[in-house]
């Protein structure tokens, strides 16, 4: 029997990237690293909407074993980045680096790695990357989790490689109990007072309920209403709202109906006397829901914590569901942020970048280093 030799392809275009997506799906269920910010169905949305956005390349590497896929690397390539000179074509990962100001916010993206398979993958795309060095100059990958797989990367490349890393925010999550009851009792005792409160008055002033994207509620209405919602929110705190470009609305109008029939979102409406006055948009991924998107009406927010009162009714339905196991409220640039008053904790997030050693990485050292710091101190005088 003649032994297949493991091969890197590397995916280019649109179509070659549309025909795997059986393939690209089964092996990110597998991996260990896998989430459905790595699914195809979010990060093929992603390309389709924003190819156009910037100067970009599809730069996806396979690893193929006697033709099965067991590793991608779900790689574009930036042309001309800002604030990255002397780095003209920046590796990095699908689904990041939106120029219009609205970021998507995929997060925990890393290698996707059949189990077992960890070393020779990531080694290959080293190596490969490595062969490569004319179609990319430099690399950042952000917002990853602190074991990812892509800490890895050029590990045995060390001597022809800078590599940096730098914190960027935490993410927040919740251990999530045996039931609903026990959570509130987790909480400090102003906050959950502060919850039933509220709840008692909402529900002796108002006719209120809850509407669900998975229970009928159509996906475009339901988008639309949040997204008012959120403007309203972001509007009163005087701070841009995502949803005022037009790019990432049609994002989460085209993935949300991707992902609905793979069970892995949902969206609820809360209305008051048939009137949505809040929302929460999250997104499911194994034991865990991501709270991706929010939003409230200023009027009656306050009066009755409607955003408190969303989340929390959300993280009661993910106790009562018999898979979910852990509530994540993503990425908070603070580490003590509103969120901790949840009864949650925090993890680190960290940016890497890669830099072969080279005239070109010295000077980007330079004028990013020293000659930076004396222009500052310059006009600091």
């Amino acid at each position: 029997m003649i032994k297949s030799t493991p091969e890197v392809i590397c995916i280019t275009t649109t179509d070659e990237f549309q025909a795997i997506q059986t393939e690209w799906n089964d092996l990110n269920n597998r991996s260990e690293k896998g989430t459905v910010f790595s699914s195809w169905e979010w990060l093929f949305t992603w390309w389709e909407i924003y190819q156009s956005d910037a100067s970009r390349e599809l730069y996806i590497l396979i690893y193929r074993e006697n033709g099965k896929l067991q590793g991608i690397a779900p790689f574009q390539i930036l042309n001309h980045p800002k604030k990255q000179f002397p780095c003209s074509k920046q590796l990095i990962l699908l689904g990041t680096g939106e120029t219009d100001g609205a970021l998507v916010l995929t997060e925990y993206l890393d290698l996707i790695i059949a189990p077992g398979k960890e070393a020779e993958v990531i080694n290959a795309f080293s190596n490969t990357l490595i062969q490569a060095q004319r179609h990319w100059q430099g690399a950042l990958f952000k917002q990853l989790i602190a074991d990812s797989h892509l800490s890895a990367l050029f590990a045995s490349q060390g001597l022809s490689m800078d590599t940096k890393v730098l914190p960027n925010g935490f993410r927040t999550l919740i251990d999530l109990p045996g039931t609903y009851k026990e959570y509130l009792m987790s909480l400090r005792k102003k906050k959950r007072n502060n919850i039933t409160r509220m709840l008692t008055r909402l529900e002796s002033e108002q006719v209120f309920a809850i509407d669900s994207i998975r229970s009928g509620l159509d996906i475009d209405t339901a988008i639309t209403e949040l997204a008012d919602l959120n403007r309203d929110r972001r509007g009163q705190l005087e701070q841009p709202s995502a949803f005022h470009q037009p790019n990432f609305e049609a994002f989460h109008r085209l993935v949300v109906k991707r992902l609905l029939p793979l069970n892995k979102v949902e969206l609820r409406i809360l209305r008051i006397n048939s009137k949505a006055v809040a929302g929460l948009y999250s997104l499911i991924d194994g034991d865990t829901m991501h709270a991706y998107q929010s939003g409230f009406e200023a009027e009656l927010g306050h009066r009755y914590s409607l955003l408190t009162m969303i989340i929390t009714s959300e993280i009661s339905n993910c106790i009562d569901h018999p898979d979910l196991k852990r509530f994540n409220f993503m990425f908070s640039a603070d580490e003590n942020s509103y969120k901790l008053r949840y009864s949650a904790y925090t993890e680190p997030m960290q940016d890497i970048s890669f830099f072969p050693r080279n005239t070109r990485t010295k000077i980007h050292n330079f004028v990013h280093g020293p000659f930076k710091q004396k222009v500052k101190k310059l006009f600091e005088k």
